[in-house]
């Protein structure tokens, strides 16, 4: 069931979050910019492979990377409840997806994945959500796993799930490399794989049981001659009204679930 978010009309008015307005750490925002500029106006020094047998340079540049990759994650998770209220307005007040569509591409400088990305996490994070403490919990969350690692684990909708995940990567160790929860990620997709058919809710499921109902039903009516295959038919209309209610509650979780993922979803 997706979460509470907040309208398109009050995501339009500021609101008071100040548990996610983090101050600015220039030494980490403005030194890596001088670090990346520097190393921009430098191309001509860096052009050749790093010696294998002496790794010391090759190491201060992996770190190099990897904290100029830690800056444009915190941007990417910045930036998403922005992205989020954006893209709530345009749905708002554009009916037609493909407008809507239209409307994003035109103004928004960041392809469709990249905005259900965004907007995933926003959504995952409650980082819109009008209770403020749900705001505190979803900024807590971030903090405690990290700009990059929280990107990846938005894409897993319960905060429990992502407890999970995250205590299961780190173990003892006070946090989880990112390597290591992006392995805890995949064993968790492939238990839910595992487990998907034995689901009953599973909306695939309820589907295709609804399907194969309603054709077991249509073949009882066509052959209705006597008391016995009345009695049949009935039956087998209770088992498909009953097999209706339970597709009726999955459809409406998946309308439910439609937000502004599927408005991001690429065609």
């Amino acid at each position: 069931m997706a979460r509470r978010i907040l309208p398109a009309d009050a995501a339009l008015t500021p609101q008071t979050q100040s548990s996610l307005e983090q101050p600015r750490r220039p030494e980490v925002t403005d030194g890596m910019l001088a670090r990346l500029e520097a190393r921009w106006r430098e191309l001509h020094k860096h052009t050749e492979p790093f010696d294998w047998d002496d790794r010391e340079a090759l190491m201060a540049e992996i770190d190099f990377v990897n904290s100029a990759q830690a800056v444009l994650d915190e941007a990417a998770v910045k930036i998403a409840p922005s992205v989020l209220r954006i893209a709530l307005t345009v749905q708002r007040n554009i009916p037609d997806q493909k407008a809507q569509r239209a409307f994003l591409e035109e103004h928004l400088n960041l392809d469709f994945r990249r905005v259900s990305e965004l907007c995933i996490v926003a959504r995952s994070y409650m980082l819109l959500d009008p209770d403020p403490a749900r705001r505190e919990a979803g900024a807590a969350e971030i903090d405690r796993y990290g700009w990059s690692k929280a990107l990846k684990l938005a894409h897993v909708p319960d905060p429990a799930d992502r407890a999970q995940i995250w205590d299961n990567a780190r173990g003892d160790a006070p946090s989880a490399s990112y390597r290591a929860v992006l392995e805890e990620l995949r064993r968790f997709r492939e238990r839910k794989l595992v487990n998907a058919p034995d689901d009953p809710d599973r909306f695939e499921t309820r589907v295709e049981s609804t399907r194969r109902l309603l054709g077991q039903l249509t073949q009882r009516l066509a052959h209705l001659d006597s008391r016995d295959d009345y009695a049949g038919a009935l039956d087998e209309l209770q088992r498909t009204q009953r097999e209706l209610n339970r597709l009726k509650k999955a459809l409406q979780e998946q309308l439910s679930d439609t937000d502004v993922e599927a408005l991001a979803a690429e065609a």
